[in-house]
């Protein structure tokens, strides 16, 4: 008897983890790439003000998940647990441990969903970014699946959902979504390092899971350190010294740093290439990141969970679209890429009449 009362003990304690568990919220305030960057805010520069943006590997603080609801100054000023920049890495590229930890955390999320839902026809609303992210989940026999089957399952969905949510806010922040502190993102979206960050972290996440999937929220966040200290090991990361040295040498190519926050041309190189497969866009760094479509069984996974986004109060961003894409009330990942080239072409010519203007 005592035994059972334990075990059920033990099982209701999970499932009211699971259940308790809270979406990550938000985003860790970081990081349009550059050194030291100027702010204005309503047109005013911002005195005595600039954002390093730069860490040493052995500074980036400990994981804490949902990290994304802290207090943003508490974030930025380097008072929280966590500290949040960029790392040059010989292998990687730049890598933003922001990006990182918010598709992280995510992944987590989604996989406790998946214990609950995979397989059955259900959804839940994400908060909104400019349209509402709904998270869908199809109906599929799965009985007939080892628990070991099921769990690479759940894992490998959860990171393909967290990345694609990872994609979509790239989309967001170019179309004008404000989420941190009233400035808009128009400097950070696509930026170089970013979706490549995202992917790592989706990735370190993933291996964790599938090697103990009844992780608490803070044990999940102590094997991150572990996790995240290893990667930036064997990318070889750099100094802080290196890291603004690389960056001060791509002044005028990817960044300029005569221009203030938040305006868009702070930032000069983008990439807006959506793939699942990734490689730094840093010369001479060629390390290979990679998330898969498929499941083991030749099954999209997409055709199991998959990410939508249904028209909100926010269209108006979108006005510059054409109308087919305007008219559609529901995205899918499908149309990630036609957007992403519409927001190139866009800038492309946006950054012509500035050249031609000086």
């Amino acid at each position: 008897m005592t035994r059972t009362l334990s075990l059920l003990t033990v099982l209701l304690g999970l499932s009211t983890q699971v259940f308790a568990l809270e979406a990550p919220v938000g985003v860790r305030p970081c990081c349009a790439f550059g050194k030291d960057l100027k702010a204005k805010l309503v047109g005013v520069p911002v005195p005595f003000f600039s954002l390093g943006n730069t860490l040493d590997a052995d500074d980036i603080g400990d994981h804490k998940y949902n990290d994304g609801s802290s207090s943003v100054s508490a974030s930025l000023l380097g008072m929280a647990d966590e500290k949040n920049g960029l790392i040059f890495t010989e292998e990687g590229g730049f890598i933003d441990t922001a990006h990182v930890r918010d598709t992280a955390d995510y992944t987590y999320y989604l996989f406790h969903q998946n214990q609950q839902y995979f397989g059955q026809d259900h959804y839940i609303e994400l908060p909104d970014e400019l349209r509402t992210r709904r998270i869908q989940w199809h109906a599929h026999e799965n009985s007939q699946l080892t628990a070991q089957q099921r769990l690479k399952m759940e894992v490998q969905s959860a990171s393909l959902i967290a990345f694609r949510l990872a994609q979509w806010h790239e989309i967001a922040q170019w179309f004008g979504m404000i989420s941190v502190g009233g400035f808009d993102e128009l400097a950070s979206a696509f930026s170089s390092e970013d979706l490549y960050s995202n992917m790592l972290g989706a990735q370190l996440a993933s291996a964790i899971l599938l090697d103990n999937p009844n992780l608490s929220s803070s044990e999940f966040a102590a094997r991150m350190d572990d996790a995240f200290a290893q990667a930036l090991n064997n990318l070889k990361a750099q100094p802080k010294s290196v890291t603004d040295e690389k960056i001060e040498q791509l002044d005028g190519k990817w960044w300029d740093s005569s221009k203030r926050l938040p305006n868009k041309w702070a930032v000069l190189f983008r990439d807006y290439r959506f793939g699942l497969t990734l490689t730094p866009n840093y010369s001479g760094s060629s390390h290979e990141l990679s998330l898969p479509s498929q499941f083991d069984n030749g099954d999209d996974i997409e055709q199991w969970v998959s990410l939508e986004l249904h028209k909100s109060d926010l269209e108006n961003h979108f006005e510059a679209l054409p109308d087919n894409k305007k008219q559609q009330e529901v995205w899918y990942t499908d149309d990630f890429q036609p957007l992403a080239d519409f927001a190139k072409q866009a800038d492309e010519a946006e950054y012509q009449q500035i050249l031609e203007g000086k």
